[in-house]
């Protein structure tokens, strides 16, 4: 097994254990991480709507952040969601947005093909992908976003601490989702901060091929 598979293996094993481990499905909160309703975070990344269109978030648990989009937001939003757990994906067609179940996909984010110029609202963790994988995944969403659209890149505080703590022993500082990216990405995005999220918004210009 290469390290990529053994990242992937382990990150879907840690992933499961965390959020469906004993789950028999009443609980929506776990296969998102979170043990309350997360209303600041998922309103932050409302307010960063600001269209009609499509909204893709890879690595979607259940949908729950999807629903919250949809339902609260003062544009008409068409979901779509990918994720590695069967059982979220499961959740997310049979109860959190069934009306929208052909639009969620059972996929890792790294082999997912995605339409060109398709989405308008792209919501991605770096964190999620194997290091090896992060270039050809960002390009690809890039290419998948529309023109005038936003791929959003976020990560979790917790996240940023515990990956600081690592890389400052490799002598790498890490602050906020754009240190997780390469460079010419990450001078393009327009930065975010939030107690619990670190958000970096890339907005493709209505000129890009």
């Amino acid at each position: 097994m290469t390290s990529r598979e053994k990242f992937y293996e382990e990150r879907k094993r840690r992933l499961w254990k965390m959020y469906w481990e004993g789950n028999d499905g009443s609980d929506i909160l776990r296969p998102n991480g979170f043990k309350e309703y997360p209303t600041d975070i998922y309103d932050l990344f409302l307010s960063l709507i600001d269209r009609n269109g499509r909204a893709l978030d890879l690595g979607c648990g259940n949908g729950l952040m999807l629903k919250h989009l949809i339902t609260r937001s003062r544009y008409k939003l068409i979901p779509y969601g990918v994720d590695f757990l069967e059982e979220s994906i499961r959740q997310a067609r049979e109860k959190i947005l069934p009306e929208y179940a052909e639009n969620f996909k059972v996929a890792n984010i790294a082999d997912v093909e995605l339409e060109e110029k398709f989405y308008d609202f792209i919501f991605f963790d770096p964190y999620s992908v194997h290091p090896d994988d992060l270039e050809s995944v960002i390009e690809k969403l890039l290419r998948a976003c529309r023109p005038g659209g936003k791929v959003i890149f976020y990560t979790y505080r917790d996240v940023l601490l515990m990956l600081r703590i690592i890389h400052l022993l490799r002598l790498k500082w890490i602050g906020w989702v754009g240190d997780l990216l390469p460079r010419y990405i990450a001078v393009k995005l327009e930065r975010i901060n939030h107690p619990k999220v670190s958000i970096g918004v890339y907005k493709r210009g209505s000129c890009e091929v």
